[in-house]
């Protein structure tokens, strides 16, 4: 596992119901940060750019994120993921059994087809709202 690859922060938050401390009314979705770590998220190789060039789209859309095996709590495929401001759900994860260093994390951004579109829960563009805890 070569560690200086690792240069990107990103945050994991699970999705719970809750109720609001100031109004008392229930909340559909209330993200709640589990835990943050260092992340590679490794470029595209040219051999899959060139067999995907017909799709158009971007690569921060669909990342695949690097992270250590050993993490402090198992990541659940239900959770979210936090990165440059953006929110991701998680499409896939791969743990190598065998080295037993790296797991890949494939994910999907998080697109609101609402009227405050790329907006959080508290309306700022790409936030998970104040609604965390920890």
């Amino acid at each position: 596992m070569k560690l200086r690859n690792m240069t990107e922060r990103i945050t994991f938050y699970s999705v719970q119901t809750g109720v609001d401390p100031v109004t008392r009314q229930p909340l559909d979705s209330a993200p709640v940060k589990e835990f943050s770590c260092w992340a590679e998220v490794p470029k595209l190789p040219i051999r899959e750019f060139v067999q995907n060039s017909s799709e158009v789209g971007f690569r921060k859309e669909s990342p695949t994120f690097l992270v250590a095996f050993k993490l402090p709590k198992p990541v659940q495929p239900n959770w979210l993921i936090e990165w440059r401001g953006k929110n991701y759900e998680i499409t896939g994860m791969d743990p190598d059994y065998k080295l037993r260093d790296l797991s890949k994390i494939s994910a999907q951004e998080v697109v609101d087809n609402g009227s405050d579109r790329g907006s959080g829960a508290d309306g700022k563009p790409g936030t998970l709202g104040e609604n965390r805890r920890g």
